[in-house]
C-alpha cells in the first residue's frame, strides 16, 4: 500500500476495490487447504441433523403434508441446494415427491458422475469422517456415499472389511413377506393337488417337499409355522374320500410300464419287485449315457435254468465289453444282491446288504462272461478276471430293504457317487425312487 502514495484519490480507491477480493480469495484457499476436510464433515453433520429434523416434522404432521405440500417442498428443496453445494455437485436435479409411502424420503435426486464412481454405504456420520472425504465426493444417495476417480483408494482395508461384511449381511436377509393363514392353506392345497396328479399317491411325500414349495412361492422362511402346515398337510392327506388312488395310473418308459400296485412295493417296508427293479436299471443307464448296462431282473435266473445258451440272444444288440461297467440284480428267493463287472480293470465283484457271501453267485457271472467272450470273439476277456466280495457297503438291519440297497448300489456305482447311505437313510430313498421312477429320470440330489 506503500505505493499508493503520490497516486489520485480514485486510483488508490480502485486498487484497493482489486486489492480486498483478491487477498479474501487467497485466505479462502489457504482456510480450504488447512481445515476444508473438518469444515465439509461438520457441515455434513448439521445437514443430517436438519433432514432428520425435517423427518420428523414431516412425521408429525403428515395429515397436512398433503394438504399443504408447498412448505415441505421449499424446505426439502432448500436442504437439498445446501447439500449439493457442500459436495459438489456439478450436475443434478432435485425434484420433491409427494406421493413417498415414507414421510422421511421426500427427496429424490439424479446426478451424472464420472464412469469410475464406486459406492460406499455409511451407517452414520462417524463413519464419513473416518474415511477423510474431500471435494472428489459427488453425491450421497440412500445412504451411499459415492467417491470419484482415485479418491475411493483413499478407505483403509480395515474400513473396506468392516463394509463387505455389512453388504453381505444385508444381502442375505431375505425379504419377509407375512403370508395369511387362509392364503397358505391354498397353497398347500394346491401344491398337494399337483402332487397328487403327478404321483398317483402321497407316499413318496415329504414334509420338506411342502416346505421348501412355500418358501420357493413366497420367498420368505416359515420354520416358525412348520407344525401349522404340518397339521394341515396331515388333514389333508388323511381324507381317503378326497385322495382316492386312480386305478388307471400308468407310468411308461420305453418297454417297461409300473402301476400303482408296482409303486406301492415302495412305500413302507414292502419288498420290491422285478418291474421297479428293471425300469430303474433302465433310467441309471440313461443317467451313465449307456456307459453302463443293467440287465434285467431275470436274467440269472434264466442263465441257472438254461445255461449260457437261454440267454445268449439277451445280448444280441449289445456289445458288453465296450462298456465300463456291468450291473446284474440276482434274487435268489427271499433276498437281492448285486454282481458288478468292471470290464476295464477285469474285476468281478459282489456286493451283499446281509454279507452272506454268495461266491457261487459271481462265479456264474464269470462263467457267462467267458462264454461270451468266446461267442463274440473277444480273445482279450476270455482270461484274466478276478472275483471278489466287497465287504465295506452298507448293510441293512431287516429283512425288507435288500432291493433298495441294491438299487442304490447301482446308482452310487454307476453315476461315481460315493457308497455314504445307512439304514436310517431308507425311507427317504424309497421316496426318491419313486419320485425318480414317476418322473422318468435320476435326480441329482445327495443321497442322505
Amino acid at each position: 500500500m506503500s505505493s499508493m502514495k503520490g497516486d489520485s484519490p480514485l486510483f488508490r480507491r480502485a486498487k484497493r476495490r482489486l486489492y480486498c477480493p483478491l487477498q479474501l480469495w487467497m485466505w479462502r484457499q489457504w482456510r480450504e487447504k488447512c481445515f476444508g476436510g473438518f469444515l465439509r464433515c461438520r457441515r455434513l453433520v448439521q445437514i443430517r441433523r436438519d433432514r432428520s429434523c425435517l423427518s420428523i416434522g414431516a412425521q408429525r404432521s403428515k395429515k397436512n403434508f398433503h394438504r399443504c405440500p408447498s412448505l415441505v417442498q421449499g424446505q426439502s428443496q432448500m436442504k437439498a441446494s445446501t447439500l449439493e453445494s457442500d459436495l459438489g455437485h456439478t450436475s443434478k436435479t432435485t425434484r420433491f415427491s409427494p406421493a413417498s409411502d415414507s414421510p422421511g424420503t421426500v427427496l429424490q435426486t439424479t446426478s451424472t458422475a464420472p464412469e469410475s464412481m464406486v459406492e460406499y454405504p455409511f451407517a452414520n456420520t462417524s463413519e464419513v469422517i473416518l474415511t477423510g472425504l474431500d471435494s472428489h465426493v459427488t453425491k450421497r444417495r440412500n445412504g451411499v456415499c459415492v467417491l470419484a476417480g482415485d479418491q475411493s483408494g483413499r478407505c483403509t482395508s480395515a474400513y473396506q472389511e468392516i463394509l463387505d461384511a455389512k453388504i453381505s449381511s444385508k444381502n442375505k436377509t431375505p425379504p419377509q413377506i407375512e403370508v395369511g393363514l387362509s392364503e397358505l392353506t391354498d397353497h398347500i392345497d394346491e401344491f398337494l393337488g399337483a402332487f397328487f396328479t403327478m404321483y398317483g399317491t402321497f407316499i413318496p411325500l415329504q414334509k420338506s417337499d411342502v416346505l421348501s414349495h412355500l418358501e420357493k412361492m413366497f420367498n420368505a422362511d416359515f420354520t416358525d409355522r412348520r407344525n401349522f402346515i404340518s397339521e394341515v398337510v396331515r388333514r389333508r392327506i388323511s381324507s381317503p374320500a378326497l385322495w382316492n388312488p386312480a386305478p388307471s395310473f400308468r407310468v411308461v418308459f420305453k418297454k417297461h410300464t409300473l402301476t400303482l400296485d408296482d409303486l406301492s412295493t415302495l412305500a413302507h417296508q414292502n419288498w420290491l419287485n422285478d418291474q421297479v427293479i428293471n425300469m430303474y436299471g433302465e433310467l441309471i443307464m440313461e443317467a451313465a449315457q449307456h456307459k453302463v448296462h443293467f440287465l434285467n431282473s431275470f436274467f440269472h435266473r434264466q442263465l441257472m435254468t438254461k445255461g449260457y445258451n437261454g440267454v445268449k440272444r439277451w445280448t444280441k444288440q449289445v456289445d458288453l465289453f465296450s462298456k465300463s461297467l456291468l450291473l446284474v440284480p440276482v434274487h435268489l428267493e427271499v433276498h437281492w444282491c448285486l454282481v458288478t463287472t468292471d470290464v476295464v480293470r477285469k474285476k468281478i465283484c459282489l456286493f451283499d446288504s446281509q454279507r452272506n457271501g454268495l461266491h457261487k453267485v459271481a462265479q456264474n457271472i464269470l462263467k457267462y462272461l467267458t462264454a461270451e467272450a468266446r461267442e463274440k470273439q473277444r480273445a482279450s476277456f476270455v482270461n484274466g478276471w478276478t472275483v471278489s466280495l466287497d465287504e465295506n457297503v452298507p448293510q441293512q438291519t431287516n429283512e425288507n430293504d435288500c432291493g433298495v440297497f441294491v438299487l442304490e448300489y447301482s446308482r452310487c456305482l454307476a453315476l461315481a457317487q460315493p457308497l455314504c447311505f445307512s439304514q436310517r437313510n431308507i425311507p427317504k430313498i424309497r421316496k426318491r425312487i419313486y419320485k425318480e421312477l414317476c418322473e422318468c429320470k435320476l435326480r441329482g440330489e445327495a443321497q442322505q
